[in-house]
C-alpha cells in the first residue's frame, strides 16, 4: 500500500509529465487532460486518491468566473435576440441524450432509472447528487456521468487539437494576458462562493455561484479583473483529478459488463452532437468548431477550459453550454422520473439497490 505522501507525489509527478507532454504536442486544456489521465491510471490500479473536499468547490468557483469572462452584456443580448436558436440547440442535445438513455434502459444494460439519470448531457455532479433521492444507485449514475465527461473531454480535446492546429495554446488562457488588471476580485468571489454554497446544498452551486459572482462584478459593477495562471492552472488540475479519481477498481468491477454498451452509447452521443453542430454553425453563423463545442455533452467546466485554450467563439460556446446547464437543472429530474414510470420492472434495479452502499462522495 502506497502511503498518502508518496501517492500524492506520484500523482503530481504523473500529472506534470502528462500535462507537459500534451502542452508540447499543442493539445488544448493540457492542464486538465494530463492530470485527469494520471488520476485514472492510479485509480484503476487500486489507489484511493485523496482530494481535500475544499478543493473542488474552489476550483469550480474559479472556472465559473472563467465562464463569466466570456458572457458580456452584448452576448446576453444576443442570446435573448436569438433564443430560438439557443433553445433548439439545447433541446436537440437533451432529446438525443435521453433517447440513448431510454435505449440502454430497454436493453437492460443499466437499471432503468440509472440509465436515464446517467444520460443527462451535463450537470454530472448535480445529477449524481440528486439521483439517490429518486431511487437510483449513485455509483452507477456517477459511472455513466463521469465516463461521458471523460470521453467527451478526450474527444473534444483531440478534435480541437486537430482542427485548431498550432493555434491552440495548451491551457494558458487569453484572460491572463492583461497583467494591468487586478486579480484580487477573483479571490473575493471565491470567498463569497464558499460561504454561500453550503446553504444552497447543490452539487453545482460553486460553479453557478462563481459564474454569477463574475457576472455581477464585471457586468453589474463594470469592474474588470483577470484570472491569473497561478489560480487557473491548479483549478484545471483539481477538475482533472476530480474526474479521474471516480474510475476506481470497485466501480469498474461493478459495471464491467455494461462498459462496452455505455461507451458505445456515449460515442453515438458525441457523434450525434457533432452532426447537430453542422446546421447550428450555419444557422448561428459561427465556425464549425465553435458549434461543436457548444453542443458538446460534457461538463460545462471542462468544456470551458478547452474552449478558453482554443481560438473559437467562446462567448457563443459558453452561452449555449450555460443555457443547457440551466435547462437541465430545471427539467432533467422530471424527465428521468417521468420516463422511469413507463419502463418495465427491472431485476437489475433491485439487485443494484440490494447491494448498494451509500456513497456521499458522489
Amino acid at each position: 500500500m502506497i502511503g498518502k505522501a508518496r501517492l500524492l507525489a506520484l500523482l503530481g509527478a504523473l500529472s506534470v509529465l502528462f500535462a507537459w507532454g500534451l502542452t508540447l504536442a499543442g493539445f488544448p486544456a493540457a492542464f486538465l487532460v494530463g492530470p485527469m489521465v494520471a488520476a485514472i491510471l492510479l485509480a484503476v490500479s487500486g489507489a484511493t486518491i485523496p482530494l481535500d473536499r475544499r478543493l473542488p468547490p474552489i476550483a469550480q468557483a474559479i472556472i465559473g468566473q472563467l465562464m463569466a469572462h466570456s458572457l458580456t452584456l452584448r452576448v446576453l443580448h444576443e442570446v435573448a435576440d436569438h433564443w430560438v436558436i439557443f433553445l433548439s440547440g439545447v433541446f436537440s442535445v437533451i432529446i438525443l441524450s435521453f433517447t440513448l438513455g431510454w435505449v440502454l434502459a430497454r436493453l437492460r444494460v443499466m437499471p432503468g432509472n440509472v440509465a436515464l439519470w446517467g444520460a443527462s448531457p451535463g450537470a454530472a455532479t448535480a445529477m449524481t447528487l440528486l439521483c439517490e433521492t429518486y431511487g437510483a444507485d449513485q455509483r452507477l449514475v456517477a459511472f455513466m456521468a463521469y465516463l461521458r465527461v471523460l470521453l467527451v473531454t478526450l474527444a473534444t480535446s483531440l478534435i480541437s487539437h486537430f482542427v485548431a492546429g498550432t493555434h491552440a495554446h495548451g491551457g494558458l488562457l487569453p484572460v491572463t494576458a492583461a497583467p494591468a488588471l487586478p486579480w484580487w476580485p477573483c479571490l473575493a468571489v471565491v470567498a463569497a462562493t464558499l460561504l454561500i454554497a453550503p446553504v444552497l446544498r447543490l452539487g453545482a452551486a460553486p460553479l453557478l455561484l462563481g459564474l454569477a459572482g463574475g457576472l455581477i462584478v464585471q457586468t453589474g459593477f463594470g469592474f474588470h479583473y483577470r484570472l491569473p495562471v497561478w489560480l487557473l492552472a491548479p483549478s484545471y488540475v483539481v477538475i482533472g483529478w476530480m474526474i479521474g479519481r471516480r474510475f476506481t477498481q470497485d466501480v469498474l468491477r461493478h459495471v464491467w459488463r455494461a462498459l462496452p454498451a455505455v461507451t458505445l452509447s456515449t460515442g453515438v452521443l458525441i457523434g450525434g452532437c457533432a452532426l447537430l453542430s453542422w446546421p447550428l454553425a450555419h444557422i448561428a453563423h459561427v465556425d464549425l468548431l465553435s458549434a461543436y463545442l457548444a453542443t458538446s455533452p460534457g461538463g460545462a467546466d471542462s468544456v470551458a477550459i478547452i474552449a478558453a485554450s482554443t481560438p473559437i467563439d467562446m462567448p457563443f460556446v459558453m452561452a449555449m453550454q450555460i443555457a443547457r446547464f440551466m435547462v437541465l437543472m430545471l427539467i432533467a429530474p422530471g424527465i428521468a422520473t417521468f420516463l422511469t414510470r413507463f419502463l418495465p420492472d427491472d431485476p437489475l434495479a433491485a439487485s443494484s439497490q440490494a447491494g448498494r452502499k451509500p456513497d456521499n462522495a458522489c
